[in-house]
């Protein structure tokens, strides 16, 4: 039940992790030539760019849930069931889990039109991972141009131009944008127009759910009717959604708030559990030698 709110004018990027609890989530940094191995395969990749992001830990295999790489790029996974359908291994393609697919994404690429030229080299395969889970994610990117996706759709990884800045979970992006449309009488389009965002700024309808889709809207209305610009502003909008652990939400809540700055390279993690906050930033530590991983 995560949620994504971008702004691409202040090249902020926030969000909510919410998941089952398993091994605890950390803010990590992985330096520049940190060695490891996909699932199932003795391969090991080098990673080009340093990594900074919110990590669990399992054995010593790091599942990424959302970071910034050294040059700006910041990838995100969410959770995507149901509609997730990844494809098959392929012959000379380099075959990755949905769980590895973030990493690669952060150690190799520089910008989304690195990771949108390379995308024909990887095939994305429905595997578990270290621990033993299959998880079915998509993708959120960012970089200096703006927001964009990739789902598993059919078999293939659709790339898209995320032009509203909001992302959740199931359904895919055009059905949520259809939902939204739907939402303000404007027809079911799949896609962000001028009527769209006309709606949007003039918004009166309130939102009394928590799913998906109405966290979406309440995601697309935060950034482009109130006009959030910043991290002040990001942080109150993500404790908005958050979901506290108690016993109603013994096994899905929200583990931690994660805001990064694009452009200056600092990621604010915010533990939900202790409240407490760690900042680091991994332009200015972008030659830092060794792993961190921040209590």
């Amino acid at each position: 039940m995560c949620t994504v709110l971008t702004l691409d004018q202040g090249k902020l990027f926030g969000r909510t992790m919410d998941f089952p609890p398993r091994t605890p989530w950390r803010l990590t940094f992985l330096p520049a030539g940190h060695k490891w191995s996909p699932v199932g395969q003795t391969l090991q990749i080098q990673d080009q760019y340093a990594i900074l992001g919110g990590m669990r830990l399992v054995g010593d295999h790091y599942l990424i849930g959302d970071g910034i790489n050294a040059r700006g790029l910041i990838c995100a996974e969410l959770f995507f069931p149901v509609a997730a359908d990844y494809g098959s291994r392929q012959q000379g393609k380099l075959t990755l889990t949905p769980q590895d697919l973030i990493h690669w994404i952060l150690a190799k690429h520089a910008t989304v039109q690195d990771v949108v030229n390379d995308l024909q080299n990887v095939s994305v395969i429905k595997e578990k991972w270290f621990d033993n889970q299959q998880y079915p994610f998509h993708w959120l990117l960012m970089d200096s141009t703006g927001t964009y996706g990739i789902e598993p759709l059919n078999g293939q990884l659709v790339v898209f131009k995320n032009s509203i800045g909001a992302y959740t979970n199931t359904p895919a992006y055009p059905e949520q944008v259809k939902k939204l449309n739907d939402f303000f009488g404007n027809g079911e389009d799949p896609k962000f127009t001028s009527q769209t965002k006309t709606s949007l700024l003039t918004m009166k309808k309130s939102v009394t759910g928590r799913n998906s889709s109405d966290r979406f809207i309440l995601a697309a209305q935060a950034r482009w009717q109130n006009k959030i610009s910043t991290t002040k502003e990001l942080s109150s909008f993500l404790q908005s959604v958050t979901v506290p652990k108690n016993e109603h939400h013994l096994h899905n809540y929200t583990h931690y708030q994660a805001i990064i700055n694009q452009q200056s390279g600092e990621y604010r993690f915010q533990n939900q559990i202790t409240g407490e906050i760690t900042s680091y930033n991994v332009k200015i530590n972008a030659d830092q030698k060794e792993i961190q991983r921040f209590e």
